[in-house]
């Protein structure tokens, strides 16, 4: 009996580390997959850092009791090193290089914490966002008044954060009315944006569907005698509440009932994100395949490392934080402490020197700061 019960529980752990080596590997099935049916594979990439803790404790225990097994997790660890290394990176500023260097700033303001402060955009994040004295600003989530007369108008934001050019695209096409504060005035929110003092000699704003999140912009911008084409975009956020967060952060301590019905919401929004971001990254890629120019694109992805998204536009460009990065790249200051959903790429005809994620932050995102040369031909 004792060698049946040994016998079985090998087998059951052997089982257990396949199963979890085949979810990890599932990553390389995962840009190649429909999302509209197949969404749920993309909560791989969500769970990945876990189920990497669980492949190393199946590494250390097949170690002492099962050594030929340690194959197991050896080869997947080995099969998925490109995923691993999404997750974190340690590396060293580049020297000096010759050719064109320019500086590159990406932040998430979540409207300068507008509605927080009655209608009136955050002084100490604006303060903190001309403070990276960036020569590229990309800003997510901004909102500005249509009134040009307004202190909040896009060219009166554009002049306190210290910039000659600022293009923006509203992303759904229609003013926002509010009565935050004491005026009453009408507003673009949750819009992309850059700011330049280089020159902008054209920008476009894409919108294949008028929805939420279904907008991004692109801007050729000459930088010496070169001309680069820069995207700032904002894909489909889980759109979890407040609520959502609280149960997440305290399931343990939920019933059964209220588990299920919440569970229930949950995995629904995530299902309609999932298959939204699937087909913004899709068009956002086409885009980038169009530029006749090398590429920065920035944005916030909602969205981590080996995802679907992530994946789709890695396959054409680089990440700066996998090049130049350090640690694990936080962004997001919510749920996991491994959450990066904000990213900057790059044109292999470009080279990152620096990168960093700014450590403190007045908004729920932390910024991204980079510097990229333009290599002399």
């Amino acid at each position: 009996m004792k060698k049946f019960i040994r016998k079985f529980t090998k087998h059951s752990i052997v089982v257990c580390n396949v199963l979890v080596s085949s979810s990890m590997l599932f990553l390389y099935v995962l840009p190649k997959s429909n999302q509209s049916f197949f969404w749920i594979v993309n909560l791989v990439a969500l769970i990945f850092p876990f189920l990497l803790l669980v492949q190393l404790g199946f590494l250390l225990f097949w170690f002492f009791a099962k050594r030929k097994l340690t194959l197991i997790p050896i080869v997947t660890l080995l099969l998925c090193w490109p995923f691993i290394h999404s997750l974190f990176s340690i590396s060293k500023n580049a020297k000096p290089g010759q050719g064109t260097a320019f500086s590159m700033a990406s932040w998430n303001v979540h409207l300068f914490n507008f509605y927080e402060n009655d209608g009136n955009l955050d002084k100490g994040m604006m303060e903190q966002a001309a403070g990276f004295k960036a020569d590229i600003l990309a800003l997510q989530e901004l909102v500005f008044s249509i009134d040009s007369t307004s202190h909040m108008s896009l060219d009166n934001v554009r002049k306190k954060l210290g910039y000659k050019y600022a293009i923006a695209g509203n992303d759904r096409g229609f003013g926002v009315h509010t009565n935050a504060g004491k005026r009453n005035e009408r507003y673009f929110a949750f819009c992309v944006a850059l700011f330049s003092n280089y020159p902008i000699i054209r920008w476009q704003k894409v919108q294949s569907l008028r929805e939420y999140n279904h907008t991004f912009i692109w801007a050729d911008v000459t930088i010496g005698k070169d001309t680069l084409r820069f995207f700032n975009v904002h894909l489909q956020s889980m759109h979890f509440a407040k609520d959502d967060y609280d149960f997440i952060e305290t399931i343990d301590n939920k019933g059964i009932e209220e588990v299920k019905k919440a569970g229930r919401n949950i995995i629904k929004k995530m299902r309609n994100a999932n298959v939204q971001r699937a087909i913004q990254v899709n068009a956002v890629k086409e885009e980038v395949l169009k530029s006749p120019y090398p590429v920065v694109l920035c944005g916030d992805f909602n969205d981590v490392p080996n995802s679907y998204a992530y994946q789709t536009i890695n396959d054409v460009l680089h990440d700066a934080f996998i090049k130049k990065g350090n640690g694990i790249g936080r962004t997001f200051m919510k749920l996991s402490p491994t959450l990066r959903i904000d990213f900057m790429f790059y044109s292999p005809a470009l080279t990152v020197e620096q990168f960093h994620v700014v450590p403190h932050s007045l908004s729920d995102h932390r910024p991204l700061n980079a510097r990229f040369l333009i290599p002399q031909q």
